[in-house]
């Protein structure tokens, strides 16, 4: 008699168990981020090429830097963006939008400076910034020679 309600309690409990695995493994399959894949905006200031150095990533026109042979330059090429982790507290608030960062890629293959162009409460941005500092990248070159270059990087947090 003994042995029978111990084993019993021994199945309902791994029942109930593996329930609720599977039902935390579907929410958060559900709820987990978006991050869409790398979108490195051209910015433009509506100032003419002259007016900036030919290092500067102000004068980045559609791949080639103005006044250069696009034969010779390269522009940077990601090759891993890590995801940003979405936050609890963005989960319970229901925190949804895009975090646009400023980074800087350096010619010896680093991540430089990180600034936020547009960002997000509830630690999104941290998360995104911290993303940021794992990306792996191939850096711009002109003539062979890599140089460091400044482009935004977007990370998008959805909740569905």
């Amino acid at each position: 008699m003994c042995c029978k309600s111990f084993w019993k309690r021994i199945i309902s409990f791994a029942l109930a168990l593996a329930l609720g695995l599977l039902v935390v493994t579907v929410l958060q399959k559900k709820i987990s981020p978006t991050v869409k894949p790398v979108n490195i905006v051209n910015e433009g200031s509506g100032r003419s090429g002259a007016d900036f150095g030919p290092d500067d990533p102000r004068n980045f026109q559609g791949g080639t830097l103005k006044g250069s042979n696009p034969a010779s330059t390269m522009p940077v090429q990601i090759l891993s963006k890590p995801r940003a982790i979405y936050t609890d507290a963005a989960r319970l608030n229901f925190t949804e939008g895009k975090v646009l960062l400023r980074v800087t890629f350096s010619a010896n293959g680093q991540i430089g400076a990180i600034s936020v162009i547009d960002g997000l409460p509830d630690g999104l941005t941290e998360q995104a910034i911290a993303a940021a500092r794992g990306l792996k990248f191939e850096p711009a070159r002109r003539d062979g020679v890599p140089y460091s270059v400044t482009k935004p990087v977007e990370y998008t947090f959805t909740i569905y």
